[in-house]
């Protein structure tokens, strides 16, 4: 069963706790009040005050079970205000019409000063009831503390409910957020191998017709690197130490390819630290420097270091400029592809600059570590 529902069902299941026991302790305690209080239990006074608590339990169940969850969550506020108002009014009415049938007043407890008191609990079931009486200055009539506590119960359940609602529909939100970012971080991956295979397919062909045996290495070469693509291309970081041993092999398929007049420098550390990095970050721009900074006709070079600071990984590839290289803007996937992985991978703290100058191409890419 998925994680998300259970933990869903969880958390109602200990809300459904909290209020069973809520109100079973609210029922419970004037039974223990009476036996401390008398040693004795009064059954007139309890049913006395569970009739008094009778109409909040009402109150309570229709707005948490029906209103809240039909009107408020289906954002019919006004509709949901009009039927609180409904409910609280009716409930109020039928206890008094109760009460005035049973002939005796328990909304109102009485003002001693002897300690806690339940309502009514010095009357006896049958005292005639005065709802219609002059009530003394300075208080208020029985009704309106009923109305006042069913508001105060209603705000606080509500407020209590919404404001779990609130909570799992952050919690929903951050994880339609993760998987669309998972979902985009493979694609944009995922487009990374074809893209590769192409462009490394294509150097294969070109030494086929001058080179056979090298081609034979190529093909070699290649299938190291199609295991790298195929076992290691995961949703989880890999070794700093297998991206740098496919960084070598790339490096030594290119160099197959190409003929003296192109200088290929590689400075990679020789003992890397034990981190790890995600996969294939660096690939498209190792690409593009072997594919727009190289040329047959003029001399051209290409310098990929790789450095650890304290901090901080920093990739950096400088490639000769010529013509073509214009046309590396409008290179498909590559740079815009490497900057929608590091925009979601690391949300904006992460460096990434492609320049221009004096006839060199620089891309350097800078990752907390």
């Amino acid at each position: 069963m998925n994680q998300k529902i259970l933990n869903k069902k969880r958390s109602r299941f200990f809300e459904s706790i909290f209020i069973l026991l809520f109100w079973t302790l609210l029922f419970v305690l004037p039974l223990f009040y009476q036996w401390i209080n008398n040693n004795t239990i009064r059954w007139n006074v309890i049913f006395n005050v569970w009739i008094d608590y009778l109409p909040l339990l009402i109150i309570f169940c229709v707005n948490r079970f029906i209103l809240t969850p039909y009107l408020l969550f289906k954002n019919k506020k006004i509709i949901y205000i009009l039927a609180v108002i409904v409910v609280i009014g009716c409930t109020v009415l039928g206890s008094i019409s109760i009460r005035q049938a049973i002939g005796s007043q328990n909304i109102n407890p009485p003002q001693r000063n002897t300690g806690l008191q339940f309502p009514n609990s010095n009357k006896a079931v049958g005292q005639p009831g005065d709802f219609g009486r002059q009530v003394p200055a300075g208080t208020f009539p029985p009704y309106v503390n009923l109305i006042l506590l069913s508001i105060l119960l209603v705000g606080f359940d509500t407020g209590m409910k919404t404001s779990v609602k609130w909570a799992e529909t952050q919690q929903q939100k951050a994880e339609v957020e993760k998987e669309s970012i998972k979902n985009e971080l493979a694609f944009l991956r995922n487009q990374v191998s074809p893209h590769f295979l192409m462009n490394t397919l294509n150097n294969i062909h070109a030494l086929v017709d001058f080179d056979t045996k090298e081609a034979k290495r190529s093909i070699g070469k290649l299938s190291v690197l199609m295991r790298h693509l195929l076992y290691e291309s995961s949703d989880k970081p890999i070794p700093l130490t297998k991206e740098i041993k496919f960084i070598e092999s790339y490096v030594e398929l290119m160099k197959l390819r190409f003929h003296e007049d192109v200088k290929i420098q590689l400075n990679l550390p020789e003992n890397p630290p034990n981190i790890s990095i995600p996969t294939l970050l660096f690939t498209n721009i190792l690409e593009n420097a072997f594919k727009y900074g190289i040329s047959y006709e003029q001399k051209s070079f290409v310098y990929i270091n790789l450095f650890i600071h304290e901090n901080e990984l920093e990739f950096t590839i400088q490639n000769s400029v010529h013509d073509k290289l214009k046309s590396i803007e409008k290179s498909g996937i590559g740079i815009e592809n490497t900057e929608k992985r590091l925009k979601l991978l690391y949300n904006g703290n992460y460096v990434f600059t492609n320049t221009e100058h004096e006839n060199v191409y620089n891309s350097t890419i800078k990752i907390p570590i």
